[in-house]
């Protein structure tokens, strides 16, 4: 399955069991030196990131957020669920990741859009190789795929919007995928619910 930056196509995924899905973010573990002038502009920490993602009935309007904070580490259905906060990168494979057990959703949810944020204080050009996938939760294999720091702007961001999955008629699985891939700018989002709301049709 392949769906290039600004598309939409039907996400194939296993349709067995909980048909989950997981958004897997993964990055590697500080390893330089830090400076003075690192430490003066508080930049002296691991570099720490988080996979979330926020929820969406049909209208459009924001139910729900899964992050990686444990107040926030599941959605009210039980259904969509965060691994828990890893604050260095280390280690192979993800990360942090979110899975959404999809033939179990209810039906007032309508789409869900994952992302990936910089908590320390950095942007995603100083993070080395900062990843995120969408995967079958089946056979593990991937859906769609981002290596961040790939797009425009990473030079200047601690966010990036990846990807949304929302039910559509128009796919045999019963949702569409909409890979976003985009650095945006965070100074003019007053409101990230509302903003994401434009990726789950």
């Amino acid at each position: 399955m392949s769906i290039a930056p600004g598309q939409k196509s039907p996400l194939l995924h296993t349709l067995k069991a909980r048909q989950r899905i997981i958004s897997g973010l993964s990055w590697d573990a500080r390893e330089d030196k830090v400076t003075i002038l690192k430490q003066i502009i508080n930049k002296d920490t691991q570099h720490d990131l988080d996979v979330s993602c926020y929820i969406y009935d049909k209208s459009g309007e924001c139910i729900d957020f899964v992050g990686a904070e444990a107040q926030e580490a599941m959605d009210s259905s039980e259904k969509i669920y965060h691994s828990g906060d890893d604050m260095t990168g280390t280690g192979d494979g993800d990360d942090e990741f979110i899975s959404a057990e999809l033939a179990e959703l209810p039906a007032n949810i309508h789409g869900i859009v994952f992302m990936a944020e910089i908590r320390s204080n950095h942007v995603f050009t100083e993070i080395e190789g900062p990843y995120i996938r969408l995967a079958d939760g089946f056979d593990d294999k991937n859906l769609l795929e981002a290596n961040i720091n790939s797009f425009e702007h990473a030079d200047a961001s601690n966010a990036f919007i990846f990807a949304s999955i929302y039910r559509s008629k128009e796919s045999s699985t019963g949702w569409m995928a909409y890979n976003v891939s985009e650095h945006p700018d965070t100074s003019l989002i007053e409101d990230w619910g509302k903003h994401l709301s434009q990726f789950i049709n």
